[in-house]
């Protein structure tokens, strides 16, 4: 291509390019799904993630910079290598707001409908561009269609825009306008760590198959001036950045990737018209090694794109006018009503008009606990929690500090926390502070409860009891709480959404149902820190180990009980988690007659977690 200039023609022909129908279905698409999601804002949708990124908000909103994280892996904290660009947006918008818990919470989620709006607006202008109004047309509704696809992008989570902004980046460039290039270059890595190996990528590519050495050359000098004190503190800091990231669960917007895979076969047979589109598409690639799912959710806005001009391109070539009509009304017939995965709108209608579901985080659950972390004056200790995201969504309304935290591809070697005794710590158990138990080992002066919400408390444990009474007492719990899920429990699986929207009935029993489970599950967690206070004295090595399944047990209430995870575990695995339930119930009983674990139970306890998580 030799550097030189590159002309943009359509990719389908002139006379097909424009049609005032298909632009009024797509904008009455956009205003639905706008509307929809504006209509959610009193209660807006919260991904699991966006406590930690809020609490982290606030604290710019507050001091200005946070360079360092206090509120994760207390009590040394950690440094903050998050990118502050969507964080300080988030401050500033928050601070206008009134600059409370509830301000930032709500300025996220008007920052969270604006990524989606610019989601759509990408895959749509790129859509037009190469294949005119009914491919723009055909991306607005397959990128809208899918709850994969439309909640990448309206959960507002910080890598979105790095799939956002990036084909800008590379537009720019193709379109030798340097400057704006750099720019959104910069913006995709300061809003996220992992931008730094997209944008740059996209542009690289761009410069190669397009052989622009000195555009190449002026963006990445200006990108590296613009970037460079956000890429100093994590190069200064990045022996502790250690690339291990926690859980993803979700799908694949399927009808999307159906168009786009051939989509981008037929790009590939005229590299030079299709260039922007294949550059476009393979700058994340990245992600397919980091977090393939998240590639796949977030690479929609490109495959929308793709998708929607192959398909106006396929129509046009192959079909006769009627049947053109006919294939594109039922397309977006398709992707609105039935995706081949999950469709947005009854998802959309549900939060609008209160009936959010699934609810990751619970906003007025983490005020309530927070309003008792401050009124108990608790700002100081040192929180062990058995979700992380909620201590993060706590410290968006109190600052909380918490052992371990969230984002785990930034930590400690060692857990600052894990020499503490286990009475040094306050606790947030997935137990309803009215719990029976609670009652029980309150009134003999074993914990204290400081209260809680609705399927939370906060919690701390009393001086240790000797060993030989509360080794049998533990014995006791564990088992009969363990035999109750091994009975009664169900994998925390996505239900069909007809029985969840078509009966008012079954939301309220499917939470009261999750909510049961996970009480038994925070039970044991209990009985296992009850146990590991009375072993740190004489047994050490067993304490800490013990401490270890304690975390793990919250683990399971998390996974079995939470609607943040939903899908994590599937039903052939909840099977073999009933039967090693059984064993472990089983073998946990051995505590009755003897102060330590044995062997077997060691095992089966191993088992247990190695085979569930």
């Amino acid at each position: 291509m030799n550097g030189q200039p590159l002309v943009f023609s359509s990719l389908v022909p002139e006379e097909y390019r424009s049609s005032r129908a298909a632009r009024r279905v797509m904008w009455a698409i956009v205003a639905l799904h706008g509307a929809l999601l504006l209509l959610m804002l009193p209660d807006y949708y919260a991904d699991n993630d966006l406590g930690f990124h809020i609490s982290l908000a606030r604290q710019y909103a507050e001091h200005g910079t946070y360079f360092w994280d206090h509120l994760n892996w207390a009590p040394t904290g950690r440094p903050n290598l998050q990118g502050p660009l969507l964080h300080v947006a988030i401050a500033g918008l928050g601070l206008l707001l009134g600059g409370d818990g509830w301000a930032f919470v709500r300025a996220f989620s008007l920052l969270a409908i604006f990524q989606w709006a610019a989601a759509m607006f990408t895959a749509v202008f790129f859509a037009r561009r190469f294949g005119g109004d009914r491919a723009g047309l055909f991306a607005a509704a397959l990128l809208a269609g899918s709850i994969y696809s439309a909640a990448s992008f309206f959960t507002g989570v910080p890598s979105g825009w790095i799939f956002v902004l990036t084909p800008w980046a590379i537009w720019f460039f193709l379109q030798e306008r340097y400057w704006l290039s750099a720019l959104f270059t910069a913006a995709v890595m300061y809003v996220h760590l992992g931008g730094s190996a997209v944008a740059p990528f996209g542009v690289f590519l761009a410069a190669v198959l397009t052989r622009r050495w000195r555009g190449l050359v002026e963006v990445g000098l200006i990108t590296a001036v613009l970037t460079s004190p956000y890429l100093f503190h994590f190069l200064r800091h990045l022996d502790w950045y250690t690339g291990h990231r926690g859980h993803v669960a979700g799908s694949v917007a399927r009808l999307i990737y159906v168009l786009a895979v051939p989509g981008l076969i037929w790009l590939a047979t005229q590299p030079r018209r299709g260039l922007f589109l294949l550059v476009w598409a393979v700058a994340p690639v990245a992600w397919l090694f980091q977090d393939a799912l998240r590639f796949f959710l977030q690479s929609t806005v490109a495959a929308a794109a793709i998708g929607g001009v192959f398909f106006a391109w396929l129509i046009h070539r192959y079909a006769g006018r009627r049947l053109r009509t006919a294939l594109a009304a039922g397309l977006v017939a398709l992707a609105t009503v039935f995706p081949l995965s999950i469709p947005s709108l009854p998802v959309e209608i549900a939060w609008a008009t209160g009936y959010g579901f699934p609810r990751e985080l619970d906003w007025n659950e983490a005020e309530a606990l927070a309003r008792i972390v401050a009124e108990a004056e608790l700002e100081d200790e040192i929180f062990s929690t058995y979700y992380n995201s909620l201590c993060g969504a706590m410290s968006v309304f109190t600052p909380v500090r918490q052992q371990g935290g969230h984002w785990g591809e930034v930590r400690p070697p060692v857990d600052p926390a894990a020499e503490l005794s286990a009475g040094d710590k306050v606790y947030l158990l997935p137990i309803p502070p009215e719990d029976e138990l609670l009652d029980r080992l309150g009134a003999a002066g074993l914990i204290r409860v400081f209260g809680g919400g609705n399927e939370t408390s906060i919690v701390t444990l009393g001086e240790p009891r000797p060993l030989e009474e509360t080794a049998p007492f533990v014995a006791d719990v564990v088992h009969d709480e363990a035999m109750w899920l091994a009975q009664n429990g169900v994998p925390n699986t996505m239900p069909p959404p007809a029985d969840i929207f078509s009966d008012p009935d079954a939301l309220p029993a499917r939470r009261s149902q999750m909510a049961v489970q996970k009480t038994h599950a925070g039970r044991i967690q209990l009985a296992v820190l009850l146990y590991a206070l009375a072993t740190e004295a004489d047994h050490p090595d067993v304490a800490a180990g013990v401490g270890r399944s304690a975390h793990g047990w919250g683990s399971v209430a998390n996974f079995i009980g939470d609607e943040t995870a939903i899908d994590y575990v599937d039903e052939a695995r909840f099977e073999v988690f009933r039967e090693n339930l059984r064993r472990f119930a089983e073998e946990v009983l051995i505590l009755e007659s003897q102060l330590l674990p044995s062997p077997e139970l060691d095992e089966a306890t191993d088992r247990l977690f190695d085979e569930f998580f």
